[in-house]
């Protein structure tokens, strides 16, 4: 957003959000608006539609696209202060308002190859949000008008005006409560921009004038609805008429706060279930009871609209875009598969077994993770890496521990504060942390104090507008202004360490003085729980983030204060590269793997061990596991990650050598940019694994046709950790089927593909129980099919063994060496020896 001042109270910019002004960033421009007196308007040079910049619905109206110019003027008695802070938001804030949604499935729904070749009746749509769900159908209406508002009369005007000033006033304090416990940033964006419908201006003047024109309440809410709706639904934009569901969803909350009465269908899921609907609303999602939802099967919404969104953040299964959805008979099972994009309420022989087939895959994947989620991580030469989780509510605690985390790596404290309109009391936050400190059982807790400003408001503080929030009053920095606040949650926490061993972090700091008045304000808190007879551990301990770049350069002086550092690679590296990390076009300019930065965080690293205290890493670049040789190699202590990621971290930790890992970061260092320190990572594959391995060799094979066999491979490919996207594989082992069959005679099939989804050379074996047809050049069936999957730049010595390999088969005594095999070692040291040896 580039703003061009044309006149004192007149500019213009072009709009570059990709989806335009939908309904999350006109939200945010509005409420911007609605801090001035003056009479703010858009104009959309493209269209020419005017709307009133405090009104979200008003602005979405204007269909401002991605490239479209805009004028803003400003007239009133504020017209400079309102002109210059909504050119600066524009400017600054409005480009990250077009956060990426999560990344949608392939759109085209079909069915697999096996259900198709067993004529499987199935619905298909677009394939929306992926995994697979199983469940009993429950067809859920659309809006639902309560009868009392389609056929009462107007009382008085007053009388109904503060009817729907009190249903309004009552849904907003209930948006309020359920931001509170909203359980990830995406959810609690769905409910901050219904929050604003039900603020819009253009929304209550409308009301407000159908009441005066004699309308009750509730025929007053339909009709403004309705006329909000249809503006949308006309819209020739797919974000802004998905956004439809939001108005419904904003009138039917209003409608049953007057009648008392719910407006949506909204059936009790008492057993595991698929919801079939026209549409469903994010509120309606939101109301079904998760441990029963499996599944949403929906005839309208695309990808973009907000109950897709959400159905993706929550991973639960969904197709949109079903015609067919009548064909799927009420409380009959079924099964929605999310991600090919389609659904089955027959289940014949050939579902149950397809399915049960990708169970079975799916759990021998999840069972071979698990071996890790329990075990420590350790490289193979010995060195330690502890792999904590990082959550922002107790819930996330049970999870966490399954998922084999050691510790929590940070407890974000902020959350227990978001959506409030004031700040949680001591016994709030007591319950929480306490909570947490039993639920970890011993293993370290890291509370992090309350880090909010900059990118993290608080309704609850009265914090003050910046013009640049990141350089301002963040974390530490509003402490001494809020030192009441910040000693009610030290009390909570140390209350909580007697139930657990908890360690107490504090973010942005930036000097020694810093530190040393936090230290001050424990002591002291610290003196009046032990006057009031309140246990706690005394010796709890103390340490901060490094995510400001002075603290990097005190590391030693730090290291006399407190007991442990934990490094916020996000925020150290906006700081370090003065890039603005939530601004995409500088998104590759603060990249944690430049040469220069990995030089600061070594001499960080280093400093900290010089002075014997332990670091960790709590940021963005110990969660992707492509980093793991530079953390390793770094020789940091710990990290903290997102609770799913751990399994699969340690895992690949399991695979790497720590002297190899230092040898790497040397080379990182020596390189040149950001570029190369990847590509050298790229190249890294750690443990050098071999073409054949004993977990890559399945005998007997269930598969019962081609099909089946070809996923089966695959699917040991995948559980091996070999590969992580199963379709691409397979759609690239049967593009090479599919101009010739690679049934080579005598029994053998030697399927074969070059593919990026191969993240090393591998050799996948099926003995198959029952021969298979396989379209041979014999006309034979396979009785063993010998997947051979390659990188895109896979070395000129493995393109030779598939011609090795074929030319091996034609020797008998090769083939029953193959086929009198006992087991997967005796296949194996078979390939090895005639095949692999002189490749």
């Amino acid at each position: 957003m580039n703003p061009k001042p044309r006149q004192a109270r007149d500019f213009e910019f072009r709009c570059q959000l990709a989806a335009g002004l939908h309904a999350r960033p006109a939200t945010r421009l509005a409420e911007v608006a609605a801090e001035f007196q003056s009479e703010c308007t858009l104009r959309n040079l493209r269209n020419y539609a005017i709307a009133n910049l405090k009104s979200v619905l008003s602005i979405i109206a204007a269909e401002v696209r991605h490239g479209d110019s805009c004028e803003i003027t400003v007239r009133g008695l504020d017209e400079e202060a309102a002109l210059s802070g909504l050119q600066r938001f524009i400017e600054t804030e409005l480009p990250k308002c077009d956060e990426p949604l999560l990344p949608a499935p392939p759109s085209r729904g079909s069915l697999p190859r096996t259900l198709r070749d067993a004529h499987a009746h199935a619905v298909l749509g677009t394939a929306a949000s992926p995994g697979v769900g199983r469940g009993h159908i429950v067809r859920v209406g659309g809006l639902r008008i309560p009868a009392a508002a389609q056929s009462e009369k107007p009382k008085d005007r007053k009388q109904e005006q503060q009817r729907i000033d009190k249903a309004l006033a009552a849904a907003r304090i209930a948006l309020e409560v359920r931001l509170a416990r909203a359980a990830n940033k995406t959810e609690q964006d769905v409910l901050k921009a219904h929050r604003g419908l039900l603020s819009d201006v253009s929304f209550t003047d409308r009301l407000a004038n159908l009441v005066e024109h004699g309308r009750p309440a509730g025929r007053a809410i339909v009709e403004a609805c309705g006329s909000f709706v249809e503006m949308m639904r006309s819209s020739e934009s797919l974000y802004i008429r998905e956004r439809a569901l939001d108005m419904h969803d904003v009138c039917a909350r209003l409608l049953a706060e007057i009648y008392g009465e719910p407006a949506t269908h909204t059936p009790q899921l008492t057993k595991p279930s698929i919801v079939v609907a026209e549409n469903c609303t994010p509120q309606q999602l939101l109301s079904f009871d998760r441990q029963h939802l499996r599944g949403l099967i929906l005839e309208a919404g695309g990808a973009t609209s907000h109950t897709l969104i959400l159905a993706r953040s929550l991973e639960i299964p969904a197709i949109t875009g079903v015609r067919e959805t009548a064909l799927l008979p009420d409380s009959e099972e079924a099964i929605v598969d999310g991600s090919r994009g389609f659904a089955i309420a027959e289940m014949s022989q050939a579902v149950e077994r397809y399915f049960r087939n990708e169970s079975e895959i799916a759990e021998r994947r999840r069972a071979r993770l698990s071996q890790f989620a329990s075990s420590a991580a350790v490289t193979r030469d010995g060195q330690r890496l502890e792999i904590g989780a990082n959550v922002a509510a107790v819930e996330e605690l049970g999870p966490a521990f399954q998922n084999g985390a050691e510790g929590i790596g940070v407890f974000r404290t902020e959350m227990l504060f978001a959506g409030r309109e004031t700040p949680p009391t001591e016994a709030e936050q007591f319950e929480a942390y306490s909570a947490a400190a039993r639920a970890a059982g011993g293993k370290p807790t890291i509370v992090r104090t309350l880090d909010v400003g900059g990118d993290k408001p608080l309704a609850c503080l009265d914090l003050p507008q910046e013009q640049n929030p990141f350089l301002g009053e963040r974390g530490v920095r509003l402490y001494p202004r809020h030192e009441a606040l910040l000693c009610s949650q030290v009390r909570a926490i140390l209350r909580a360490s007697a139930h657990g061993r908890m360690m107490l972090m504090v973010p942005m700091i930036a000097t020694v003085d810093e530190v040393r008045w936090c230290k001050a304000l424990i002591a002291s808190v610290k003196q009046e729980l032990a006057g009031e007879r309140v246990t706690f551990d005394d010796k709890l301990q103390f340490g901060v983030m490094i995510e400001v770049p002075s603290a990097g350069f005190l590391i030693e002086e730090l290291a006399r204060e407190v007991d442990f550092f934990s490094v916020g690679t996000n925020d150290l590296a906006q700081y370090f590269f003065a890039a603005d990390r939530d601004n995409p076009a500088l998104a590759a300019l603060a990249n944690p793997l430049a040469p220069a930065f990995l030089r600061f965080l070594q001499q960080i690293a280093d400093a900290a061990h010089r002075a014997g205290k332990w670091i960790g890493i709590c940021g963005q670049m110990a969660a992707d596991a492509r980093n793991l040789p530079i953390v390793i190699g770094l020789g940091i202590d710990e990290v903290g990650v997102p609770s799913a990621a751990i399994p699969d971290l340690k895992h690949r930790v399991a695979k790497l050598n720590a002297s190899d890992c230092r040898d790497l970061l040397k080379r990182a260092l020596s390189c040149a940019s950001a570029a190369e320190v990847g590509a050298l990572l790229d190249s890294y594959s750690g443990e050098k694994l071999p073409l054949i391995a004993d977990d890559l060799v399945v005998m007997p094979a269930t598969a019962q046709n081609k099909d089946e066999a070809i996923r089966e491979a695959v699917g040991t490919l995948w559980v091996a950790g070999r590969i992580e996207d199963r379709v691409r594989l397979e759609d690239a082992v049967w593009a090479r089927e599919e101009v010739y069959s690679t049934g080579l005679g005598h029994g053998f099939a030697v399927p074969h593909c070059k593919s990026a989804a191969v993240h090393a050379p591998s050799i996948a074996v099926l003995r198959l129980r029952e021969p298979v047809e396989w379209g041979s050049l014999d006309e034979k069936p396979v009785e063993i099919a010998i997947l051979l999957a390659l990188p895109e730049d896979a070395a000129k010595e493995h393109l030779q063994v598939f011609a090795r390999l074929a030319r091996k088969l034609m020797n008998e005594e090769f083939r029953n060496q193959l086929l009198s095999a006992r087991d997967a070692a005796a296949i194996r040291s078979c390939l090895e020896q005639n095949v692999l040896a002189e490749a």
